[in-house]
């Protein structure tokens, strides 16, 4: 690979004075790349001249998405990175989806029943890495009120942009480019919502595998099954994902700050500063409840979200606790073999 520094199509990777002042922090020697995908062993980087698989130290995890510095077709350095999305599960603990993200688009068929909790789960997912998330609503060529359908969604994420599209048409693609113009963004939601189709319409080719979606259910199979950075070619860069039928919120950010914002401001109006929000006079939150303002499902589903955020928390210091146990243990083991060593001599 040849030296892409001062390359001005390395700015079209998503490169920027800040990723240079981090090369320079860095003190490793390379050329700037790209993690395009994650191959098990190697992973496939881009510059702006090649793309090809490197090497990489299993003590520093990449994803896609990632700056790296390579040498010799060995990776040398992983640049800071400006945020990482990941998803917290309960069953296979924190799981990373791509890094260096600028804006997470929340993708959702008009072809099913529009599930409003899932929709605040994934917009306050997205909010979490402090990324912009946009809501697309897709195949909108099959509904007769796309309109209604906003205005639902509008209603459940106050100030979010909503975006619809159909990639039968074409109406809406533009829309998506625009919010692309020299980010990267990343598309998650469920299977079958229609994700590679939109890939593939960005790309004006086929670079995402499409499969038939059940009519039963509207439901698809997964028609991308690893991640890998595209380049559009109109500028901007986009992560395929995997659909994802269920995120864990992380235990610490403001998604959920942020789609609930009226919510969290009211709570600072309430008398008492550890009001539960059940029965306390002076509650600003149940007075909103039961003047209409605010609806007894948002609420619930906030009340749902924060508890979910603490159980997230108490999974991430059990984790943490065994790693610091099996550190103990390591240190202790190899504080013994030393000493056994010592008696022998």
């Amino acid at each position: 690979m040849t030296d892409g520094l001062t390359d001005p199509k390395l700015y079209e990777l998503g490169w920027n004075d800040s990723w240079d002042a981090k090369r320079l922090r860095s003190g490793a020697a390379g050329q700037p790349a790209r993690v395009v995908r994650h191959d098990a062993v190697k992973v496939l980087v881009a510059t702006p001249r090649a793309v090809g698989h490197v090497t990489f130290s299993r003590n520093e995890p990449l994803a896609v998405g990632d700056w790296v510095l390579v040498a010799n077709e060995t990776v040398t350095a992983r640049l800071e990175r400006e945020n990482v999305l990941e998803r917290d599960n309960a069953d296979f603990g924190t799981q990373v989806i791509g890094a260096n993200i600028d804006v997470v688009f929340v993708v959702f068929g008009a072809d099913r029943p529009l599930r409003e909790r899932k929709l605040m789960r994934f917009v306050a997912f997205a909010g979490d890495i402090g990324a912009i998330p946009v809501v697309v609503l897709t195949k909108t060529d099959l509904v007769d009120d796309e309109a209604l359908l906003v205005q639902t969604i509008e209603r459940s994420l106050p100030g979010i942009l909503v975006l619809t599209t159909s990639v039968e048409s074409g109406d809406g693609i533009q829309g998506v480019f625009d919010q692309l113009a020299g980010r990267t963004g990343t598309f998650i939601g469920e299977s079958g919502a229609g994700k590679s189709s939109l890939v593939n319409a960005l790309m004006d080719e086929e670079v995402a595998w499409v499969s038939d979606v059940r009519e039963s259910d509207a439901k698809g199979r997964h028609t991308t099954t690893h991640r890998e950075l595209h380049r559009l070619p109109g500028g901007g860069l986009i992560i395929d994902n995997p659909g994802v039928r269920a995120l864990g919120l992380a235990a610490e950010g403001e998604g959920v700050e942020s789609v609930f914002s009226e919510v969290e401001a009211l709570a600072l109006a309430c008398r008492f500063r550890d009001c539960s929000h059940r029965s306390e006079p002076g509650c600003a939150v149940r007075a909103a409840i039961e003047d209409g303002s605010v609806s007894e499902d948002r609420w619930m589903a906030y009340v749902a979200f924060i508890a979910e955020q603490g159980q997230a928390a108490t999974r991430a210091q059990d984790r943490d606790r065994a790693a610091a146990l099996r550190r103990e243990a390591a240190s202790n083991q190899r504080a013994k073999d030393a000493a056994e060593g010592s008696d022998e001599m």
